[in-house]
């Protein structure tokens, strides 16, 4: 596992032995389709624009906005907020290294959402319209968009099971870091760059409760954070709280 100091930018724990861009990168297990030949690859390949940089704080894209693109993100971390009929912002997703943006415009044609990045980050952007053409002549690609939509859509109603305030945020946790797991980080120990507001946004909880929370998981030595770093002192009693 990659240590923290290298966490705090997100970087990859291992390089892939090349044979294009895309497979040197080192979150292409996570967002490529198995199984690709050279030459469906080196396809893929031509119409993505890879590794581009944002700032902290930028948006990627818009609510309303034309959609034209997906965005996979390289590194760093994203967030997606939407606003509700009473005009307040809710936070619906992070995104880690290899996760894809902007699939809730594909019906519409326009962008449902808004994206943001939490740190300084990079993405690759595909457009659609050159994925879908790259799609017709590959099955295997076509096949990997819709199980990609059908993981989104799980992913939405998982978040919106009717559990507890401290068994939601234990929940939360846990996913976080076994998505962290699946990309070479530590487990355990990880930097955090979401505020407790955000992270209250989308649990759907005030940000003193979550506070209160966070100080309960503490004093029962499930968790502990310092800053941006947290700790999960005791991955059983997380699971334990997160399924109560």
């Amino acid at each position: 596992m990659t240590n923290l100091s290298s966490q705090l930018d997100f970087l990859p724990k291992k390089i892939f032995k090349p044979e294009s861009r895309c497979i040197k990168c080192a979150v292409s297990s996570i967002c490529l389709p198995s199984g690709l030949s050279k030459q469906e690859l080196e396809e893929l390949e031509s119409i993505i624009n890879s590794s581009q940089l944002i700032d902290k704080n930028k948006q990627l894209f818009t609510f309303g906005e034309k959609f034209h693109s997906l965005f996979v993100v390289h590194s760093g971390m994203f967030k997606t907020t939407v606003v509700e009929e009473n005009g307040k912002e809710r936070i619906i997703g992070f995104h880690l290294p290899g996760e894809i943006m902007g699939l809730d415009g594909i019906h519409e044609e326009m962008y449902q959402s808004s994206v943001t990045a939490l740190t300084m980050s990079s993405y690759c952007k595909i457009p659609f319209d050159g994925l879908l053409e790259v799609a017709e002549d590959y099955p295997i690609i076509q096949k990997n968009l819709i199980k990609i939509m059908s993981k989104e859509i799980f992913s939405c109603k998982k978040n919106h099971i009717d559990i507890g305030s401290k068994a939601k945020l234990a929940l939360f946790l846990r996913t976080l870091s076994q998505r962290f797991e699946a990309r070479g980080y530590s487990s355990t120990e990880f930097f955090l760059p979401i505020s407790q507001r955000d992270i209250a946004s989308y649990l759907g909880m005030a940000e003193e409760t979550l506070s209160r929370i966070f100080k309960k998981l503490q004093k029962l030595e499930a968790v502990k954070l310092k800053k941006h770093t947290l700790t999960i002192l005791d991955k059983q009693l997380l699971a334990e709280i997160s399924e109560s």
